[in-house]
């Protein structure tokens, strides 16, 4: 059976008019009260990583795992009341939690160390590694992530908190770069040096158990007998099917075709990556300008200083009108985020003549087509 899937990728293109509002506009709505911290307790929080180099290898291991990068969740508190207050605005947070894995997943593409790096809308059960996060906080100064990385043998290689903190060194952020590139280094670094403590072997044997727990998904019964669970979560390989399986061929190439809707996914974010990082990152520009101001008056009313030193007044102005730009700013791209959040066009594929639309979101565009490929599966090997 021959598949052929015709994606319609969403207009994001337009949305880069957007980007016009920051030459053309002088004025705005009356700013806001200066945002309070979304978190407080940042003595909890690690040291910034600080400068960090990527490491690379010279090849990819033979075995090298292919890694599921799961859109991160934003963190958005339950109580939504009083979120811009706090720094907080949920249409950027969204699309932040689409735009940061691309970051990470480029780091970890330079590293040469791994198979395929895709960005996922949920998470895929038989993933060789996969990576989840959530943003902790994120304005523009620090940038707080907090990362669990796991294998499909259900080893966990990373579960830790990570922070950065940018410099005005940093900023305007030149084209192709960014200002929090450090922390997806580190991310990039501990995952590699994890994967040098486990042998040629073992990475196959990851291989091999993530194909098999998605065989067994597809067919429990087929596939029970190749893997066993234990009671931490943990999966043990127990034996292999035999050379030339048709039901585990049949597994192969239906995996692909997933895969093959997966990299269209992974092209849009990829595509919201570029359209969004030239107002994305003027806007943590402004913020970061806006913390550091929020921080300094801080400090200036804990010394009761109302007088201020001199040419404070100066800086606070310009610092003010800065905000004052950061909140058009702020407007542009929480319109382009919605954009993105609203303009998810439907996908269309063919499957050996059959024509199936998949509508709504990417991810119940994703649980759609799984669901298409179980079919298929259960059609063509006879199971029910």
């Amino acid at each position: 059976m021959h598949y052929r899937i015709f994606l319609t990728v969403f207009p994001i293109t337009a949305l880069a008019a957007l980007l016009l509002v920051l030459t053309g506009c002088s004025a705005g709505p009356a700013p806001r009260a200066v945002a309070e911290p979304e978190e407080t307790l940042t003595e909890s929080w690690p040291a910034p990583v600080g400068q960090v180099d990527l490491q690379r290898l010279p090849q990819a291991p033979e075995a090298a795992l292919d890694v599921a990068l799961v859109t991160f969740d934003p963190g958005l508190p339950e109580e939504q009341a009083g979120l811009s207050r706090r720094g907080i605005f949920p249409d950027i947070r969204r699309a932040e939690a689409r735009y940061l894995p691309v970051l990470l997943r480029e780091q970890l593409q330079q590293s040469n160390a791994w198979g395929a790096v895709r960005v996922l809308p949920e998470p895929q059960q038989a993933s060789e590694l996969q990576l989840q996060g959530r943003i902790l906080h994120s304005d523009g100064q620090f940038l707080v992530l907090e990362i669990r990385a796991q294998d499909a043998s259900g080893r966990l290689w990373l579960e830790q908190v990570y922070v950065d903190e940018t410099s005005e060194e940093d900023y305007p952020v030149v084209a192709g770069e960014d200002p929090f590139a450090d922390l997806h280094r580190r991310i990039a670094n501990d995952l590699l040096e994890f994967q040098r403590g486990l042998g040629p072997a073992e990475l196959q044997r990851i291989r091999q158990t993530a194909l098999l727990r998605h065989a067994s998904a597809l067919a429990p019964e087929a596939f029970a007998d190749f893997l066993q669970k234990d009671q931490a979560g943990r999966y043990q390989l127990l034996r292999l099917p035999a050379k030339g399986d048709p039901m585990l061929a049949r597994v192969e190439r239906l995996r692909n075709q997933e895969y093959l809707f997966i990299d269209t996914v992974d092209e849009q974010y990829v595509d919201l990556y570029r359209e969004m990082a030239p107002t994305y990152n003027l806007w943590r520009q402004y913020g970061r300008e806006q913390a550091l101001y929020r921080d300094d008056y801080q400090r200036r009313l804990a010394r009761r200083d109302s007088a201020g030193a001199r040419g404070t007044y100066a800086a606070m102005e310009q610092t003010y009108n800065a905000f004052k730009w950061s909140k058009i700013q702020q407007q542009d791209l929480e319109e382009l985020a919605r954009g993105f959040n609203n303009e998810i066009q439907p996908t269309v594929l063919d499957v050996s003549g059959t024509v199936f639309r998949l509508s709504g979101s990417l991810e119940s565009q994703y649980d759609e087509w799984r669901q298409i490929l179980r079919e298929i599966f259960a059609l063509e090997s006879g199971l029910d």
